[in-house]
């Protein structure tokens, strides 16, 4: 194999020879792996034999611990493609997804996430990603003091026509279940005598990684602000709903607004810090999921992206 040797992010794994299985070379460098994973936080496997999900599956398996994690409590679109193993957000393919960390409004989320791209798109479909520990030194102090202090309110509703439905967020087809789901997971939840629902969870801003204990900047605040959306649909949603019936939107834990202007100085952190690169055909990216965000391009053609996330941590660990 041969490597950028460099501080270059991020750190691109490349097969020296072809036909090399990721999985089976993954399985043998897995100490490897794990030390490259904790220097760099991000590693590109290039030029390996890898050409559908049942061998992202088995590589994603070889270079991790546990079992492949679930989505629930969706935010946005997507399908099980086998095994544990998603296709990226559908989303229009016009469209940018700004920069987040995987499940920092679950109570347990994963360590490691995974995308492999089977087919790039003809042009754009980038997946960029932010250190976020650099994205944090960008930040006013006086900001991150108050997120501390207050955490995060993330406020989700689910209205027909609009979003996902709370059956599709929640992977279940009885109020009940999920019910049960939020009382175990921290979420209040509000029925309406029309069937919807309403969400409400409270989380921290910062979290401490397991492994380094460093004080890691992990939540969506800005990415669910409705002032992250474009104008043209802020004004027809608020126009439609209302800012209490929104599809989502955070506030401070004690329930008073974030300020517009302090959201934009994060989006500001996020965007200086943003690094991309053209995927290639077979390419699999491995983030610690704590101090890597990830975002998407808009694009033209076909593309096909998956993603699978493993190694479930939670605060009460």
């Amino acid at each position: 194999m041969t490597s950028t040797g460099d501080a270059r992010i991020p750190f691109v794994i490349a097969a020296d020879q072809a036909e090399v299985e990721l999985a089976s070379w993954a399985a043998a460098h897995r100490a490897a792996i794990d030390a490259w994973l904790l220097e760099h936080r991000a590693l590109l496997f290039r030029g390996f034999a890898l050409r559908d999900a049942p061998a992202f599956h088995a590589a994603v398996c070889a270079s991790s611990a546990g079992p492949l994690l679930e989505y629930r409590d969706r935010s946005t679109p997507r399908y099980e493609v086998g095994q544990r193993v998603y296709v990226s957000t559908v989303y229009p393919p016009n469209e940018r997804i700004h920069l987040h960390n995987e499940g920092t409004y679950w109570t347990t989320w994963p360590l490691k996430i995974y995308f492999c791209c089977l087919q790039p798109a003809a042009t754009g479909g980038e997946t960029p990603i932010a250190d976020m520990r650099r994205v944090a030194a960008r930040i006013d102090p006086q900001v991150q003091e108050e997120f501390r202090r207050k955490q995060v309110m993330y406020v989700r509703n689910y209205n027909p026509g609009i979003g996902l439905s709370w059956q599709d967020a929640f992977q279940a087809e009885d109020p009940r279940e999920v019910e049960a789901y939020g009382a175990h997971h921290g979420i209040a939840m509000v029925w309406h005598g029309d069937g919807r629902l309403r969400t409400r969870q409270t989380r921290p801003a910062f979290r401490a990684h397991p492994r380094t204990a460093e004080s890691i900047w992990f939540n969506h605040a800005a990415f669910f602000h409705v002032s992250s959306l474009k104008p043209r649909v802020r004004e027809a949603l608020l126009s439609a709903y209302g800012e209490e019936d929104l599809p989502y939107n955070t506030y401070f834990g004690d329930a008073t607004p974030i300020p517009a202007d302090m959201v934009a100085h994060i989006r500001d952190a996020y965007a200086a810090e943003q690094v991309a690169f053209p995927w290639q055909a077979g390419d699999v990216l491995m983030l610690d999921n704590m101090t890597m965000a990830h975002a998407r391009e808009s694009y033209t053609g076909d593309r096909t992206v998956i993603v699978a996330m493993t190694e479930a941590h939670s605060d009460a660990h």
